[in-house]
């Protein structure tokens, strides 16, 4: 691999010192010669103007072949004292470099903008060119012993990697991705272990974990993200994993340390469980596809979206645990079609979303494919209206079919509310009650208060709070108020009453016969205060979907 250095002589009145460092010694004015040995080049090139090259080149030729180094070459540059000769001198050092692979820079000897044209002729070759720069010096005359006249070397070669953690911090602020980062703090960790250092460190765990949490992201892997961010938690302000990662930055990884918080209020709230069944999860799931949209990396953005609102129909239905079932999956996939003629924000989302997905999978191969600018403005859109869909998750109705009459199944207590939101929520062709004489009393007001004309009929037993032994009882009396209908959808309140009510609910709700369509188990919730609650009963809540069998699944005792 063949080695330059770069170097640079002005018009100054140099004077002899020794320059020293733990790797060499040298009494000269010229610090190029000092540079030379610090490098030891195979090539020396030597940056001057037309006044320089009168006052110093000669001297400087012969010194440096009277020590043996190579013979300099001259790169003839303008005095830099406009724009344009600043332009030209950047021109100039990069064609005489252009194909070189490895570099060395020494900037003492430069003048006016030529140190920081220097610096910047540094970043271009590092990154445009590829080219390997080992090396940047400036021997500090300035700062010298001046009664022994021995003058400091300035190794400034590590200042090279802050080029490298520009680029790294400019990826993640511009681009959400942390490989970069990642792979600068597993470095620093191996000059720690080169340096002799000793002892626990952070960096390398923290590094390849936040590498892994960009590629999960890159390659649309949600159960991965929430897996490796849930370990980011470990860094938190205050943990002793945070302390100890705080220290190794200070030491060895400083650019880092301004990054640190903002890199973890990224990610955290990606933080979850892989397992598909955790509800939360879709909540972090919608998170990363708003972390998608606004860095536009609309394709993975698509290809999430399309699958979180299949996951949140099943879970609203009560599949969540069947997920991954990939031919469910579908089912639901054909389902939600019948959603687009409906104006919700679920039939608007849906009404775009696969064909957008499937627009920018296909590449472009397509008669009519869009336009960049308009994809991208139709995912913000498609974005809107997701995050409308789950805002709206309490105004859901759970699927109805005109051909199946409905049945509720629920518990009355002594609080009314429960019930009076099932009725109003499901809206049944039938309703059984299950409850006790006392509260079967405020029955009629509670119909009267949902606007429930249908069919209706009570099971009571003696005592609400311990008749847990009266369930054969009431599977018995169910399966008598059951029989006759016609192929019905069943719903079942766990909610309501006391808890041997509740336990009965849940058990007789299961009984099996031969002619219910589905069951959907269901929960109501009201979110008022408890006193509000008492003094306004009839005020709607909410339902969740706790569980859906559909299509012939039984239930036996």
């Amino acid at each position: 691999m063949k080695k330059t250095l770069v170097t640079f002589i002005g018009t100054g009145k140099y004077s002899e010192t020794t320059y020293l460092n733990d790797k060499v010694s040298a009494k000269t004015k010229y610090f190029p010669v000092v540079a030379a040995f610090l490098a030891s080049p195979e090539r020396i090139l030597v940056a001057q103007t037309t006044e320089a090259r009168e006052m110093h080149w000669e001297s400087l030729r012969k010194e440096l072949l009277e020590r043996g180094l190579p013979e300099p070459e001259e790169l003839s540059i303008p005095s830099g004292k406009t724009t344009a000769e600043l332009w030209e001198i950047f021109r100039r050092i990069m064609a005489a470099v252009e194909g070189e692979n490895e570099v060395v820079f020494d900037i003492t000897h430069a003048f006016r903008a030529i140190p920081l044209i220097s610096f910047l002729s540094v970043a271009y070759l590092k990154f445009v060119r590829g080219i390997n720069i080992t090396g940047l010096y400036y021997g500090a005359y300035e700062a010298r012993d001046k009664e022994k006249e021995i003058s400091p070397i300035f190794d400034l070669t590590g200042f090279c990697e802050l080029l490298d953690w520009i680029v790294g911090v400019n990826t993640f602020v511009n681009y959400g991705a942390a490989q970069e980062l990642g792979g600068l703090l597993r470095r620093a960790q191996r000059a720690k272990k080169m340096a002799g250092g000793t002892g626990r460190c952070e960096l390398n765990r923290f590094g390849q974990l936040i590498s892994g949490i960009s590629d999960a992201l890159l390659t649309v892997r949600p159960f991965e993200v929430l897996e490796k961010t849930t370990q980011l938690e470990k860094y938190r302000a205050g943990s002793e994993l945070r302390q100890q990662l705080e220290n190794d930055i200070q030491n060895w990884a400083p650019p880092f340390g301004m990054l640190l918080d903002q890199l973890l209020s990224d990610y955290l709230p990606f933080a979850g469980d892989k397992d598909h069944t955790k509800e939360l999860n879709l909540q972090r799931q919608l998170e990363m596809i708003r972390w998608y949209v606004h860095r536009q990396y609309i394709p993975q953005a698509l290809s999430l979206m399309r699958e979180l609102v299949i996951s949140e129909q099943m879970r609203r239905y009560g599949r969540l645990a069947k997920a991954l079932d990939v031919d469910l999956r579908e089912e639901f996939s054909k389902r939600l079609h019948d959603q687009i003629k409906n104006k919700t924000p679920l039939g608007n989302l849906w009404s775009r979303l696969p064909n957008l997905r499937n627009d920018v999978d296909h590449a472009g191969w397509r008669t009519d494919s869009m336009q960049a600018q308009k994809i991208m403005r139709q995912t913000k859109e498609c974005l809107a209206f997701l995050e409308e869909y789950f805002r709206q998750e309490v105004e859901f109705q759970p699927e109805r079919t005109d051909q199946e009459p409905t049945v509720l199944f629920s518990a009355l207590g002594m609080s009314p509310g429960l019930l009076y939101t099932a009725i109003k929520r499901v809206e049944p062709d039938f309703l059984l009650v299950l409850t006790s004489r006392k509260a079967a009393a405020a029955l009629d007001e509670i119909l009267a208060r949902a606007g429930y004309t249908g069919r209706h009929e009570v099971i009571t037993i003696t005592d609400p709070h311990t008749s847990f032994d009266q369930v054969a009882e009431v599977l018995a009396k169910v399966k008598q108020s059951l029989a006759g209908l016609p192929r019905y959808h069943l719903y079942i309140n766990l909610t309501g009453g006391t808890t041997c009510l509740q336990y009965i609910i849940s058990r007789a709700g299961k009984a099996s016969t031969d002619t219910y369509a589905a069951t959907t188990t269901v929960a109501m919730i009201d979110r008022r205060p408890a006193a509000e609650q008492r003094e306004n009963p009839y005020a709607l809540g909410e339902m969740v979907v706790v569980e859906s069998n559909e299509m012939g699944l039984r239930f036996n005792e």
